[in-house]
């Protein structure tokens, strides 16, 4: 049986500067999950990817999304043997592959809104959704936009991230989309959370 892997990732692992545990953890999110991440970021279209390891990196991993090419740093993962799903994250900017990415922090918000969703290991790792506190703003990025994104998904918009995607690929976001999805503003939906979980 063909693998999602096989078709659509280059992982080149043959030097062994990623331990083997972890690249066969990678291996799995990423036949378990890509589909899914494609169907809702990019329309149901798979895009080719690849993965090379970075031992000049300094930060966790990157993506090129117009080359689709995502690197990991090689001093990062060998510390971090769990956390497969942090590709997870950088497969979604793959599949976001927007022209503009402000606002960055929605962007980065999505992609760990999508690491909450498809991610396999996120419990291994350590990985979670804070929960809300007072010093937090929508606009921190990554886990805590994720999780305002979540509690809309639950509370306010089923679709509310589908739609964000989409505008965000078709360049037409603007602060009003919030309205237009959910009949209030950021701000409003962001104070209508706090007081939700507070």
């Amino acid at each position: 049986m063909t693998k999602l892997s096989d078709q659509y990732l280059t992982f080149d692992n043959s030097e062994g500067l990623i331990d083997s545990h972890l690249y066969d953890m990678i291996l799995d999110c990423f036949n378990k999950s890509y589909k899914g991440i494609c169907d809702m970021f990019n329309y149901g279209e798979l895009r080719k990817t690849s993965i090379v390891p970075a031992p000049d990196y300094d930060g966790v991993a990157a993506t090129y999304s117009g080359e689709a090419k995502v690197i990991m740093s090689t001093k990062y993962y060998a510390k971090n043997k769990l956390d497969a799903d942090s590709l997870t994250h950088e497969w979604i900017h793959v599949a976001q592959n927007y022209d503009h990415f402000e606002p960055g922090w929605l962007t980065e918000g999505l992609a760990d809104y999508g690491r909450e969703k498809f991610g396999i290991y996120n419990k291994e790792a350590g990985w979670s959704l804070p929960k809300y506190n007072e010093k937090q703003h929508y606009t921190n990025a990554y886990r805590v936009t994720a999780a305002f994104l979540v509690w809309l998904e639950d509370n306010v918009c089923k679709d509310i991230a589908w739609k964000l995607n989409d505008v965000m690929k078709r360049n037409v976001y603007t602060d009003q989309c919030w309205v237009e999805f959910t009949g209030k503003t950021v701000d409003e939906l962001w104070a209508d959370y706090a007081k939700a979980n507070s």
